[in-house]
């Protein structure tokens, strides 16, 4: 398994815990700790590239198209 494999798997398995939570807006936002993800780092990218946004408060939400 490759650097970069791992990385996207990483990445589909936070945005599935995003999905589980159903934690798709401002108002079903979820703190990291809520959502089972205890290295923030892990959610860099995926707010840089949009998949993920973040509120005022420290919450975070799966944007879906």
């Amino acid at each position: 398994m490759t650097v970069v494999t791992a990385l996207l798997m990483s990445k589909k398995k936070i945005i599935k815990l995003f999905e589980v939570s159903k934690a798709y807006s401002e108002d079903s936002a979820r703190t990291l700790d809520e959502l089972g993800i205890y290295n923030p780092e892990a959610t860099f990218e995926l707010l840089y590239d949009n998949v993920i946004s973040a509120t005022e408060d420290g919450k975070y939400f799966l944007n879906k198209v």
